[in-house]
Order: C-alpha cells, then sequence, then structure tokens
C-alpha cells in the first residue's frame, strides 16, 4: 500500500481496495491516519492488526501515533523488540555472538541454516517478493482485483508468522469470500468464472503468466511444507499450513482466471462472484 497516496481518513472502500482484509491479519497504515465508523467496524469485527509506520519506516502498535502515550514501536516483523535469546539447538549453551551458520528458529532457539524450516522461510521470501512484483503489474485491473491480490500478499506473510511462532494458520479468503467459496470456483471455473481451466500459454499475455508462476510457486510451497512438517509415521505436525497453502494456490489460479476475463473485456463477471448458479 502506498502511504503517500492514502487519505487522511481510512474508509471501508479503501481498505477493501489497497490492504488485505483476511481475518485476524495485520495491515500497515501510515501514522497519523483515521478510520472512519464503518471502516472502524470492519477492522474490528475481522480482528485486523493495525501497525503504523512513520516516514523512517519506523514501526509503531497500540496509538495511531507515535506520540500517543499507548503507542510502543516495535520491529515491523514482530509485535515487540525483544532481543530472541541465542541457545544452541546442539549444545543447549547460550552464545554471545550468533555464527553465520546459524540463525534463530524462534526467539529461543538457535539452528543451523540447513534446517528444513529455514530452507522453507527462504522460499516463502521468494514467493513473497515476486507476488508484490505481479501486484505492480496489474496497475490496469479492477480494484477488486488488486484487493484479492493484497489478500494474497497478507496471507504469504501470514503463513511465514505462523511458522515462526507456531500459532495456528487460518484458511485463506478473498475479499468477502471464504475460503470454501474460493476452493469451489477453482474446481468449476466455467461454472463460476466463465471460463475453463487454464494451461500456460503466451497468447494469454504477461499478466496472467506472472500470477501462474505465482500459482506455481505456491504449489512449490505446499510440497515444500509437507516435506518438512511429515514425520515418520505419516503425520503431519503442521497440517494447517500445508492445507493453507493448498487453498492460496487455488485463490491465486482464480485470480488468474479473473484478470484473463477483463482483459477479454468480460468485467461483468466480477459483479456475478458470489451468485450461485443453476
Amino acid at each position: 500500500m502506498d502511504s503517500k497516496a492514502s487519505p487522511a481518513f481510512i474508509t471501508e472502500d479503501y481498505l477493501r481496495q489497497h490492504v488485505g482484509l483476511r481475518a485476524g491479519g495485520e495491515i500497515f497504515l501510515p501514522a497519523g491516519t483515521r478510520f472512519t465508523p464503518s471502516a472502524q467496524q470492519m477492522i474490528t469485527e475481522r480482528q485486523i492488526t493495525v501497525k503504523w509506520r512513520d516516514d523512517s519506516g519506523r514501526v509503531f502498535t497500540g496509538g495511531q501515533d507515535k506520540a500517543q502515550a499507548s503507542s510502543k514501536q516495535v520491529h515491523p516483523l514482530k509485535t515487540n523488540n525483544e532481543r530472541p535469546e541465542n541457545a544452541c539447538v546442539m549444545c543447549g549453551s547460550n552464545i554471545a555472538e550468533k555464527p553465520a551458520l546459524m540463525t534463530h528458529l524462534n526467539d529461543k532457539v538457535l539452528v543451523p541454516k540447513t534446517h528444513p524450516r529455514i530452507a522453507l522461510r527462504g522460499k516463502l521470501d521468494s514467493c513473497i517478493c515476486f507476488c508484490v512484483m505481479a501486484q505492480c503489474a496489474m496497475g490496469n485491473q479492477p480494484e477488486i482485483l488488486k484487493g484479492f491480490m493484497a489478500d494474497i500478499r497478507s496471507y504469504l506473510g501470514q503463513v511465514l508468522q505462523a511458522e515462526v511462532t507456531e500459532q495456528t494458520l487460518p484458511l485463506p479468503s478473498l475479499g468477502d469470500f471464504e475460503a470454501d467459496e474460493v476452493h469451489r470456483w477453482s474446481h468449476k471455473p466455467l461454472t463460476y468464472l466463465g471460463h475453463d481451466h487454464l494451461l500456460p500459454e503466451v497468447g494469454y499475455g504477461e499478466q496472467v503468466a506472472q500470477l501462474n508462476y505465482l500459482r506455481a510457486l505456491v504449489r512449490e510451497l505446499e510440497l515444500i511444507a509437507s516435506q518438512v512438517f511429515l514425520d515418520d509415521c505419516m503425520q503431519l505436525s503442521r497440517n494447517d499450513i500445508v492445507a493453507g497453502l493448498n487453498r492460496l494456490s487455488s485463490a491465486v489460479y482464480v485470480v488468474m482466471i479473473l484478470v484473463l476475463q477483463c482483459e477479454k473485456g468480460r468485467v461483468e463477471i466480477l459483479k456475478e462472484l458470489g451468485n450461485e448458479v443453476a
């Protein structure tokens, strides 16, 4: 979201168009901005955490302005500024200086960078980077699709957060549409989206190609997560992450088809989303 272009008062429509609105997620807004009553209600109902960013990139939680007593500066990726412990996973001792080979698995334990969960985080990082690139290329698309992409980008961040903090990951949604509905669209796109399944094709254009690559990156993440969290008894310790990534690839696929439909001039399909089809 471009903080320079944001209004002084954030409306419900602005939230829908410019930020991810997944339940339990978090958004970043410029320090000093305010919500309209309907926007505040949406934030509250969806239990979205708001973080405020100033012109220097510093991030605050609590009050809407860093000068407020309730405001607290935090690390952009966390909810606190506490220094993590450096307990070595192999010897259990606290390490004064973290070796280049080691990194934090969480706020307490250091592990070698070859740890499977660290490899998964690296893939997540790459996927998030490409997702932002795909978002940047969608300047000519309808606002609802830009909002859907904001939700996808936001959810990728939530996957990373849930993996690091070991919190439960919910299934992804797109705007006002829940995961099961989006999943249904992806399985029967001709019925719900007006176009049958797509295979990679240069004739579909660059934006569809980028979204298809993003879909493939998310699918790759799902496969890696399955390997990381599958134990010797074929039980998943993080079924929530694997299931979430599975549904996320379906969500990207839906956006890909909708982008193609819009580029074909069939923008009216967006107004029909969510309508029951016989």
